[in-house]
């Protein structure tokens, strides 16, 4: 099933500390997942958490696939060994009081999983916009 989603927040923030959340495996950890990412095209890495679904692996297989600083992020996402790789495309642009973060998450994957994610990353931009405001 084809999947394309596509979400914009604006964060009160600069776009320094929004990126730092964005492309540092510290801050991906503390909004996203843990995992063991590095800022560097062609590193594959892992997001992770408890699988809490019996069709959840507990961790999520990816590639960063395009880095511009302060701006763009593209990572490669496999959620299961039986789904083609999405891709997931962060963009970020500095707006007059803030940051506009842009997402959009394309690609083939199950019903279920889409409607996972459809769900899902809002959860997890309100989880980013209490760590931003945190720090």
């Amino acid at each position: 099933m084809k999947l394309d989603l596509h979400f914009v927040e604006v964060y009160p923030h600069p776009i320094d500390r929004v990126w730092a959340a964005v492309s540092k495996k510290e801050g991906l950890a503390v909004w996203l997942m843990e995992n063991d990412f590095e800022p560097q095209v062609g590193h594959r890495f892992k997001f992770w958490n408890e699988p809490h679904r019996p069709e959840w692996r507990g961790s999520i297989q990816c590639e960063v696939l395009a880095i511009e600083p302060r701006s763009r992020i593209v990572w490669s996402w496999r959620h299961s060994d039986d789904d083609f790789p999405s891709r997931v495309e962060i963009k970020l642009m500095a707006v007059e009081g803030g940051t506009r973060l842009t997402l959009h998450h394309t690609g083939e994957s199950s019903p279920e999983f889409n409607r996972g994610y459809a769900s899902g990353w809002p959860r997890k931009f309100g989880v980013l916009r209490e760590q931003l405001a945190a720090a």
